[in-house]
């Protein structure tokens, strides 16, 4: 609240008798178009940290599309062990991934040509890398032809349909899929104010990945997830430490532990 521009609310008793608590979603100003850890506030961190693990350890994707996921990076990883490639102590990398996001995204600043995509994240990919893009683009073929010629092999989730049997999944799943293959990327470039990024960095911030390995492909806010800042306002335009610093102990997220 140090912007000066949001007012505390604090749960009296009366408050916290219902089993459950409604708060009008639909416009301002209780339009809660944000994360969790941006709008409630424990000032135990203890609590505050038990109720993030809460969320972390139960409030995910279903078993199945952790498996599909599973199939891809295996075929991707191992891909990239023949290229010489190696995987990370915690089973990540051997390949690097993005988020481009384009159809009808609103942020028309944000969305750029592959050409600038390469420009802005050519010296985050090593040379030759296999990249995983996770997108919405409709001819990637053609769309993407730059990363080709820059020497990557490139995936997307349709080349892995029989792989993964997507055709016999529920297609609102493949969504989610795309986020899990691109969260275990050895890098990960996102698009900024979209919410399909934000949480592949939180789920690489729950493996306990490094955020100095993340960023978006837009130049002006591309190192913005290597700077510590605790949830403020804009809240929804990426994911914040927050969510994952330090939860599994008694501590606030802080730059020393970041």
């Amino acid at each position: 609240c140090d912007s000066g521009k949001r007012k505390l609310v604090y749960m009296t008793k009366q408050m916290q008798e219902p089993s459950l608590m409604y708060i009008q979603g639909g416009k301002p100003p209780t339009r809660m178009l944000a994360h969790y850890y941006g709008y409630i506030h424990f000032t135990d961190e203890s609590i505050g940290n038990y109720f993030k693990r809460y969320i972390r350890d139960m409030l995910h994707f279903r078993h199945e599309i952790f498996c599909a996921a599973g199939k891809i990076v295996k075929f991707l990883q191992d891909a990239a062990k023949a290229d010489g490639f190696s995987i990370d102590g915690d089973g990540a990398g051997g390949y690097s991934s993005l988020h481009v996001r384009r159809g009808d995204f609103q942020y028309k600043k944000m969305k750029i040509s592959a050409e600038e995509w390469l420009t802005n994240t050519k010296e985050i990919w090593k040379e030759q890398e296999i990249l995983y893009i996770a997108t919405d683009e409709k001819d990637k073929e053609n769309f993407f032809e730059p990363f080709r010629k820059a020497g990557h092999k490139l995936y997307f989730l349709s080349d892995f349909k029989e792989l993964a049997g997507l055709d016999d999944m529920d297609p609102n799943w493949m969504g989610m899929i795309d986020v899990v293959v691109a969260s275990r990327g050895r890098a990960f470039a996102g698009s900024f104010r979209s919410t399909f990024s934000g949480y592949i960095n939180r789920l690489r911030g729950y493996y306990g990945l490094s955020m100095q390995d993340s960023w978006f492909g837009q130049p002006e806010q591309k190192n913005m997830m290597h700077e510590f800042h605790n949830v403020n306002l804009d809240t929804y335009a990426k994911e914040w430490p927050d969510a994952w610093l330090g939860i599994d102990a008694d501590v606030a997220p802080s730059q020393d532990i970041f």
